[in-house]
């Protein structure tokens, strides 16, 4: 039973890492993305963190943005668990971009 799956974040940005499969030795990528979350607690008030995401193939071509981003728990061969990203929904699409968005694209010019 899952009760809070969805999260507010900011992908700022991307990176790309090439690598080759251990079990068929093909070249492969992963697509990293670079995320702004914003969180609240009553112990630590707000905490802004950034971090990365790493990207499942049918996400992609998802452009830099502001998402509600879906999770599941997944178990490792570690035994651990990990959450995985699931899906990713556009938020607050109808309103101007965000300062914070405008800052990081003058940033990155």
């Amino acid at each position: 039973m899952s009760i809070d799956s969805k999260h507010h974040l900011r992908i700022v940005g991307f990176k790309t890492i090439d690598f080759k499969s251990k079990k068929t030795g093909e070249p492969g990528q992963m697509k990293i993305g670079q995320c702004i979350v914003t969180s609240e607690s009553a112990e630590k008030g707000q905490q802004v963190l950034v971090g990365e995401l790493l990207m499942p193939r049918h996400l992609n071509e998802t452009p830099i943005g502001e998402y509600l981003a879906e999770f599941e728990l997944s178990v490792g061969t570690d035994l651990r668990l990990t959450a995985r990203l699931t899906n990713l929904h556009p938020y607050n699409v109808s309103s101007p971009r965000s300062a914070l968005s405008k800052e990081v694209d003058k940033k990155a010019a």
